[in-house]
């Protein structure tokens, strides 16, 4: 896989497969909960008081769209770890009250401690188990927060873990360790520090996630108002200096982004989507400037939108929904390039809502467009452009191309058919438990191609007996019901079908 695709795969896992794009329609997972990429922003938990202040730690890993692949680790422009420093060491100390924050011997003993931990935590998310590396991560902080309660390295310990349960969309159990990790950053270093302003930011993330927009509102205003974006909230007659906002361009540009995106989940109107975009560009193209393109706070970002545009598609008009993904698109060509395959496959998912809701010489163009794009990255028999030609063909049922939809969806009935066959054997079989999911989404898809091929019969025998436009209708009625059966009367594609079926009727009436 091109090293450009994996950025996007973090974000939407589930957009990654053609069984998930098909029958799950444009539905991708509402975090990067399968994502196994990224970077730990903080590598070295520093050894000696001496240890200079560029100290950081990150974790580059394999993702769900390049498995068997280690990302190259992105290291941050800052810092986002404590470097204890002789000056933060006096100031730790001070403020353990002598409860294991002080000594020496003590402060290196954990320093090697966390790094060693850390190191373990690396090897499973390369290996692909994010689950195992929070694990180790919590049994870290377990351990050692009862000997060293009042550590500020154990305070980035919690913002790690926190991290880490945000690409598991594990919101409230990420906010509790970005709470933690915020109220010990303050008491170390003050309320408007930048160390503050990352926990804060971290904070409001979680929060974010959590679907608290009020509460992220105010813990994003404030860290942005820190790396000198605007007005703090806290403490406004000490706003941070100058030298220390422009040091942090990347966090700033997070901050920024994730306010757009609050701001984003309140519009009703694709005006108020529009207007959003430039600011949303500029704070990506930030990000990707000041982490890299694989950085896992980019591709959690990222996520993040994607999960506001999937629920807009649910939700809003198709105004709204349109606009949205056409942000989106316009998001990803900025960060991959126009004919990356994550646009490709976005396109896709436009194209997908477009033919549900009837907007089919629009569907028509997106799908070949994206076509065009993938195959600059996969022979024609690749299950991605199966998947373009079976949504064609879907298109070309609803227009009324009965030849063309039946040539189409009956070659991609066959090719989801045997994947499912393929897919059920591995699921009876020792190996990866994604195999069932795999066998059911391409089900599902042949079950829409059963929908697009009763839909030509429909148009085939039109203007014939009665009796036999009746035989058509019923069977394309009994393949809609079953579609539904399988996936829910609300989803995209059921509806779009029930809207083909009833257009069908009204014409054979």
């Amino acid at each position: 896989m091109r090293g450009d695709a994996s950025l996007t795969r973090g974000a939407s896992a589930a957009g990654a497969t053609p069984a998930a794009l098909g029958a799950a329609g444009w539905r991708a997972g509402t975090g990067a909960s399968t994502s196994n990429a990224g970077e730990l922003v903080a590598r070295n938990f520093p050894q000696l008081p001496s240890a200079p202040a560029s100290s950081a730690w990150h974790i580059g890993a394999t993702s769900a769209a390049a498995a068997g692949r280690a990302l190259p680790g992105q290291l941050p422009t800052h810092v986002r770890c404590f470097s204890v420093s002789r000056g933060c060491a006096a100031d730790a100390a001070a403020g353990s009250g002598g409860d294991g924050g002080g000594g020496g011997d003590k402060r290196m003993s954990l320093g090697e401690a966390l790094n060693t931990l850390v190191d373990a935590a690396i090897e499973k998310v390369e290996a692909g188990d994010m689950g195992e590396a929070v694990s180790l991560l919590k049994e870290g902080l377990n351990t050692f927060e009862p000997v060293f309660p009042n550590s500020p390295e154990l305070g980035e310990l919690h913002n790690q873990t926190a991290l880490l349960l945000l690409f598991q969309n594990k919101g409230e159990e990420a906010a509790y360790h970005a709470g933690v990790s915020l109220e010990t950053t303050k008491r170390h270093f003050g309320a408007t520090g930048i160390l503050t302003g990352h926990r804060l930011l971290r904070l409001g993330v979680a929060k974010f996630v959590q679907g608290k927009m009020s509460e992220a509102a105010g813990l994003l205003r404030e860290a942005y108002g820190i790396f000198g974006g605007g007005d703090s909230s806290a403490s406004p007659s000490a706003p941070p200096s100058p030298a220390a906002a422009s040091a942090d361009p990347g966090s700033r540009a997070e901050a920024g982004f994730y306010l757009d995106l609050v701001a984003l989940a309140h519009c009703r109107d694709a005006g108020g989507v529009n207007a959003l975009t430039p600011s949303l560009r500029a704070n990506l193209r930030a990000l990707k400037e000041a982490y890299g393109l694989e950085s896992m706070i980019l591709s959690l970002a990222l996520a993040q939108h994607s999960r506001l545009t999937h629920g807009g598609l649910e939700q809003a008009d198709l105004a709204v929904g349109e606009a949205l993904m056409q942000q989106h698109i316009g998001l990803l060509t900025d960060l991959v390039g126009p004919d990356a395959e994550d646009v490709a496959v976005a396109r896709y998912k436009l194209a997908t809502y477009y033919y549900a809701n009837d907007m089919l010489h629009d569907a028509a163009a997106a799908v070949k467009q994206a076509a065009t794009s993938l195959r600059a990255h996969y022979p024609e028999e690749h299950d991605m452009l199966v998947l373009c030609r079976h949504r064609l063909g879907m298109i070309c049922a609803a227009q009324g191309d009965h030849r063309s939809a039946t040539q189409l969806l009956t070659a991609s009935r066959q090719h989801f058919l045997e994947a499912q066959g393929a897919a059920a054997g591995a699921a009876g079989a020792p190996g990866p438990a994604e195999a069932a999911g795999e066998g059911q989404g391409h089900n599902m898809l042949a079950k829409e191609a059963d929908i697009g091929l009763a839909m030509a019969r429909c148009r085939a025998v039109g203007g014939r007996s009665a009796a036999q436009q009746a035989e058509a209708l019923e069977s394309l009625r009994k393949e809609v019901e079953s579609l539904a059966r399988a996936i829910g009367e609300g989803h995209m594609l059921v509806q779009g079908a029930s809207r083909y079926y009833t257009a069908l009727s009204k014409m054979a009436r």
